[in-house]
């Protein structure tokens, strides 16, 4: 919602936390839209009570305001399929233009299902398959009430992961699989919106870029993330991770960067498994990504103890 990204610590967990930002909730809340958070744990579970304001979200709905512990999880929150429909019902009851976020519950550790469905979904070789078949089957209860209602059509929906999962495909053990997540956007009556697009990275921070462009947004804002509805150069088709030491990928090559020495290269798109490394064969390769990796850390590391993720540093209420 913010377009940072996570650096050697997330960024909730900085000294820098309370830093300015104008992020997608401030910036649509500053052209009229009605700003909302749904996520059915208990109140200020993970501390976003806390950050959902410092993004400028000015509604919060949990637990509280679910208000029927007979769907309590007994962990986590409230069960997706009913705080789904919740969710989808509450957005009918909001102003047009309104933006807002779900955050979505159940197909996390221990990995059950609703005693109701016992059996119903199929279990696979790994227990979180079940839970993603009860997660799915949520969502598409979600869809089909949120079609009948009036707002529908004029919604962009983006569907996406907070972070990847166990597996078991040899190709998502690796060092792109294991933090590949799915990002979908769709709307109902833009037909452009189709297909899949395998040539461009996208990751978490791109969103909120990504969907200003696509509101014809026309003012300046601060983000780290890239538009991907932009024909940018090669070197801006970028993303970048950080799991003891950063992952920088660039086109169809992944730069493992330790923060002061490349340890690795390889071409993720031809060498799936990562069985070559090309950091001897493709010397300037390396150095170009090393050096817009370092550029990448340095703006980051920079703006952040210098409270500049906004432009101009406006501070905003």
């Amino acid at each position: 919602l913010g377009s940072i990204p996570a650096g050697m610590d997330p960024f909730v967990l900085t000294p820098y936390a309370s830093d300015s930002i104008y992020g997608l909730p401030h910036i649509l809340r500053d052209q009229g839209y009605h700003t909302s958070f749904f996520h059915g744990a208990p109140n200020g579970s993970m501390g976003f009570s806390a950050l959902i304001k410092l993004l400028g979200v000015e509604h919060y709905y949990g637990k509280d305001e679910y208000n029927n512990d007979a769907d309590f999880d007994g962990m986590w929150g409230i069960w997706d399929e009913p705080f789904f429909q919740f969710f989808a019902n509450t957005l009918g009851t909001f102003k047009e233009p309104f933006f807002s976020t779900v955050f979505s519950v159940s197909s996390h550790h221990p990995f059950k299902v609703p005693a109701q469905y016992a059996n119903t979904f199929r279990k696979g070789p790994i227990p979180v398959l079940e839970c993603v078949g009860y997660t799915d089957m949520a969502l598409r209860k979600f869809f089909e009430t949120a079609k009948q209602q009036p707002w529908f059509k004029n919604t962009l929906f983006v569907i996406s992961a907070d972070h990847s999962t166990v597996t078991f495909h040899p190709e998502y053990q690796t060092p792109v699989g294991d933090i590949s997540i799915p990002i979908v956007l769709f709307q109902p009556e833009d037909s452009t919106l189709r297909g899949v697009d395998s040539s461009r990275i996208i990751q978490q921070i791109d969103i909120m870029p990504s969907v200003l462009s696509y509101l014809h947004y026309p003012h300046p804002y601060f983000a780290f993330g890239k538009n991907v509805f932009d024909r940018y150069p090669a070197s801006l088709n970028f993303g970048v991770s950080y799991l003891n030491g950063y992952r920088w990928f660039e086109g169809d090559y992944l730069l493992f960067f330790d923060g002061k020495k490349s340890r690795s290269l390889h071409n993720y798109k031809t060498d799936p498994l990562f069985t070559h490394n090309l950091l001897k064969q493709e010397p300037e390769r390396v150095r170009e990504m090393e050096r817009n990796a370092k550029a990448f850390v340095q703006q980051y590391t920079n703006r952040l103890i210098r409270n500049e993720l906004v432009v101009g540093n406006e501070v905003h209420p």
